[in-house]
């Protein structure tokens, strides 16, 4: 849920529990020259049932604005049995790709982001790069390790790797 609707919630919510205060207070007979202005089928018992309300509903409103917004950690099902499912967790996945990018020559920098398709995996590799090497066969040969290795490790299709050169990194002594 987003930061202002929470904040609208719980501004609600307070709003809420001043209202019901001051009917709690009107119920109770705090404020006596206010209950002579009431209506008449506004008695002490519905201006408490009525602030009861009011709370109860507050409360709802300042515990869902509240509420943590961590979601639970995605998963992709490793293998299903009798006995239940075996899952793996998508950043799981992720340092398994991590793994594979660490083992190629080259590659200095990386983000990564993998996600659970119909049709299996989908693998988003960016990559900063060392220069003077031929791009296309790292990517390609990156692309064939993370697909070979994530599919023999986990069992699980992967449906594609998209590899982004996201710079060349330049020496600093050639730079200077």
């Amino acid at each position: 849920m987003k930061t202002v609707l929470k904040a609208i919630l719980v501004f609600l919510g307070l709003l809420l529990i001043g209202a019901a205060l001051v009917l709690a207070a009107l119920g109770f007979n705090v404020l006596p020259g206010l209950m002579a202005s009431l209506p008449a089928w506004a008695d002490q018992t519905m201006l408490l049932i009525s602030g009861s309300v009011l709370l109860l509903l507050a409360l709802l409103f300042i515990s869902v604005g509240l509420r943590s917004g961590k979601k639970k950690a995605k998963s992709a099902l490793l293998k299903g049995s009798e006995f239940g499912a075996v899952m793996i967790s998508i950043p799981a996945i992720e340092n398994m790709v991590l793994r594979v990018i660490q083992q190629t020559q080259g590659i200095k920098d990386v983000s990564r982001h993998v996600s659970h398709t119909p049709d299996g995996l989908a693998v988003k590799i960016k990559i900063r790069v060392m220069p003077d090497l031929t791009l296309p066969d790292l990517v390609d040969g990156l692309q064939s390790k993370t697909k070979e290795y994530l599919e023999t490790t986990t069992g699980i299709v992967v449906s594609k790797v998209e590899v982004t050169v996201d710079n060349v990194i330049m020496d600093q002594a050639v730079s200077r």
